[in-house]
């Protein structure tokens, strides 16, 4: 199968309480990764979820009016709850993405080298404004 030919795929998205603007998961059903979109106003919904204590990678996404492009931080963590509640004096998010593994199996190297390429890929594609703290 030549990587470059799009194939066919699944992609499950649950709603954990119902609400299409609240949390949203989505799966690809042959992957065993799973991303899990967090409105800032609902990140207390994803801290009371099991997956909130795994390792994984985030995404801290807000707009400003100073730059013309939105902002984008990268991140990984060893519990994914601990780092976002660090992050919350932060206030141009608004929105997070954390990706983990459904089986629990990310170790922080796995995160450390996805976070890497992650970096690397929005600075090649261009679309975000990069945000970086010490």
């Amino acid at each position: 199968m030549n990587p470059l030919i799009p194939s066919a795929k699944t992609i499950q998205i649950y709603l954990p309480k119902g609400n299409p603007r609240g949390l949203r998961l989505a799966e690809m059903t042959t992957r065993t990764v799973r991303l899990i979109e967090i409105p800032r106003i609902h990140i207390d919904d994803f801290f009371a979820m099991p997956d909130a204590n795994q390792v994984g990678l985030y995404f801290l996404i807000g707009d400003t009016d100073s730059v013309e492009k939105p902002l984008l931080y990268v991140g990984q963590t060893g519990d994914l709850k601990r780092r976002l509640n660090q992050h919350d004096d932060k206030d141009f998010w608004t929105r997070a993405f954390v990706m983990l593994s459904t089986n629990n199996s990310m170790t922080q190297t796995h995160a450390l080298y996805i976070e890497h390429k992650a970096i690397a890929t929005a600075i090649e594609v261009g679309r975000y404004e990069l945000k970086k703290w010490k």
